[in-house]
């Protein structure tokens, strides 16, 4: 064995553990490796796990879970239109389906902490929105989902920011401190105060945002209209039974997931909604999808062979562990005390 092929096996295990700092897990995934072209169709870049409800079609399956959470925001009040924050929408596809919505938001704001994502996600929207959407403001920002008041002032969940660009179909975007340049090379500014959001939609994601669960979602309560806004998102919850302490840290480090939520939550669906019920969120419902979920997802992967069976065959050990896919919604409680709270607990996929 050579110098530096003993030198390079020597390090791999160092590289393997660094690699994490620098490189997020969905910067290893290509975004069209699981979207199989359907015929007459274009071609998707979907990435969540699916509602598998008579389809064996990953886009198809990825769809309708983006449409499954939309339904629930409609369901607890939210009307269409208004204020969208979309937060963590990958290559775009969930912005599209605000866009194509029978009531298009007047402002749709999009928050990803990728740029290669942000760029996809500006094509498409740019080639594929509705003509009855083209007058929606548009803003999509390339920023952690975590906010911090004393470094990003230019991020969507800044209450004091500014917005920038108030005329129709402004496509700018920020990158770091410098305001990229819009499509026809005109910027407006806007009025001083931003808009609260009628609706703070995040789809298959909100596991991996730091630091964890619930100082989270306490940073979306000052930009969500009073009384009246509703957070709704999907999680994965830890086997009831909890996590041996290698497991946690593996999935944590290596998957990008604060340690948090996956060692301090709530053992049961009801014990998860008292949490949000406490810290002032109302109207809270959480729903069990997983039937829907885990099982469609294993089966999909499994009958592509070769590194997608092996991950199929992990997915189906996560079902039978315990682990739960849930969806989640709830609305900005009155300033001041927790006002009246109407906790629903749903173990139905519906």
């Amino acid at each position: 064995m050579g110098t530096s092929t003993f030198i390079a096996i020597a390090i791999l295990p160092l590289l393997l553990l660094l690699a994490p700092y620098y490189i997020e897990p969905y910067q290893l995934w290509d975004p069209v490796a699981l979207n199989d072209k359907v015929q007459g169709e274009r071609q998707t870049q979907w990435c969540n796990m699916g509602w598998w409800e008579e389809t064996n079609s990953f886009p198809i399956a990825a769809q309708a879970l983006g449409e499954k959470l939309l339904d629930l925001a409609r369901e607890g009040g939210y009307e269409g239109g208004g204020n969208v924050l979309d937060i963590g929408h990958g290559a775009g596809e969930s912005l599209l389906l605000h866009l194509s919505s029978s009531s298009p938001p007047k402002h749709l704001y999009g928050l990803t902490s990728l740029r290669s994502d942000m760029m996809s996600a500006l094509s498409l929207i740019d080639r594929y929105t509705p003509e009855k959407a083209k007058s929606t403001i548009i803003k999509l920002y390339p920023r952690s989902a975590q906010f911090r008041p004393s470094k990003d002032l230019d991020h969507p969940l800044n209450s004091m920011k500014g917005f920038m660009g108030e005329q129709p179909r402004d496509l700018a975007y920020l990158d770091e401190d410098q305001l990229l340049e819009e499509s026809d090379g005109q910027i407006t500014l806007g009025r001083d105060d931003p808009p609260p959001y009628d609706l703070i939609y995040i789809l298959d994601s909100i596991y991996h945002y730091p630091p964890s669960l619930v100082p989270f979602l306490n940073t979306l309560k000052p930009v969500l209209r009073q009384d009246k806004g509703i957070v709704v998102y999907t999680d994965i919850l830890p086997p009831s039974v909890g996590l041996p302490w290698w497991k946690a840290w593996f999935v944590s480090y290596f998957l990008s997931v604060p340690l948090p939520n996956l060692t301090q939550r709530p053992s049961s669906l009801k014990g998860y909604m008292e949490l949000l019920e406490k810290e002032g969120w109302k109207d809270v419902e959480v729903k069990d999808w997983s039937k829907n979920v885990w099982p469609g997802f294993a089966k999909n992967l499994i009958g592509r062979g070769g590194k997608w069976e092996k991950v199929g065959r992990t997915i189906e050990r996560v079902e039978k562990e315990g682990w739960k896919f849930v969806a989640v919604r709830a609305r900005k409680g009155e300033s001041g005390h927790l006002g009246d709270q109407r906790v629903n607990v749903s173990n139905t996929s519906m």
